[in-house]
């Protein structure tokens, strides 16, 4: 199977998706993240330990803003807990010695926050470092209780995809599947692909992290869509996984031989 990747090939990455032999993966980013200011004044609520919670929802997230806050106050204080969607990012997170106090399985920032309401007490402050391309789906859901909601953008993803590119590692690549990871890298895409380039698309194996992406991706493919249950992308592998495997099975021919007497 010959998979494009959309997404940059950082190390961590690079290591879920090789770990197949039987997979060519090649790697076609769609977006680089340009990092924005944090206001002063969301700042110091931060330090202060005014915020209850603060809410990430990628790791990234995570990774951004403890490199805006290393020199200024270290580390998020105590009395302000952390919560984390996504496994991967739960993961990636205590695997860089950082702290997580509530995680759950969701298919999406919507279903997480209707989970996460439970941990929280009326009139509670929640502090929301995000993508400035994000949805507001978590604000809406813990929009209840007087709960208070203090979203901060703190990066904004910039398309750096090109038509040339992508025919370029179309016909270079001749590949047979592609990974998305976000409605929005599917839409930003299939935008710069030509009428050609979107009917071989169609026939292609697609697979999506989540269900936004899934759903967007439906409307460029005749085949099923193959995401995992949850958006984790180490349960997104096993399934590229699987389905390389099946691929090699469906191509394997036993031919018996005849025999003399």
């Amino acid at each position: 199977m010959r998979t494009i990747i959309t997404k940059e090939p950082d190390k961590r990455i690079v290591k879920i998706f090789q770990s197949n032999p039987d997979i060519l993966f090649t790697f076609l980013p769609i977006f680089r993240y340009q990092e924005l200011s944090i206001q002063s004044h969301w700042f110091d609520n931060l330090k202060s330990g005014y915020f209850n919670w603060i809410i990430f929802t990628s790791f990234r997230s995570w990774q951004i803003l403890m490199g805006q806050i290393a020199e200024k106050i270290v580390c998020i204080p105590d009395q302000t807990k952390i919560a984390v969607f996504g496994s991967a990012s739960v993961a990636q997170i205590k695997i860089s010695k950082g702290r997580v106090d509530f995680t759950a399985h969701a298919n999406d920032a919507a279903e997480f926050g209707l989970k996460f309401i439970n941990q929280l007490s009326p009139k509670q402050k929640i502090a929301y470092p995000a993508s400035l391309e994000s949805s507001t789906q978590i604000e809406k859901c813990l929009s209840t209780n007087d709960i208070q909601v203090y979203r901060e953008n703190i990066y904004k993803p910039m398309c750096i995809i090109e038509s040339t590119k992508i025919n370029e590692i179309m016909v270079d690549f001749k590949p047979d599947s592609m990974v998305f990871f976000s409605s929005k890298s599917v839409k930003s895409f299939m935008e710069n692909c030509s009428t050609d380039i979107l009917e071989k698309i169609k026939s292609m194996q697609l697979f999506a992290l989540g269900n936004p992406t899934a759903k967007v991706l439906r409307d460029f493919s005749t085949n099923k869509i193959i995401k995992p249950k949850y958006p984790d992308i180490y349960m997104l592998s096993d399934l590229i996984n699987k389905a390389s495997e099946t691929e090699v099975k469906n191509n394997y021919v036993i031919t018996k031989t005849k025999q003399t007497t």
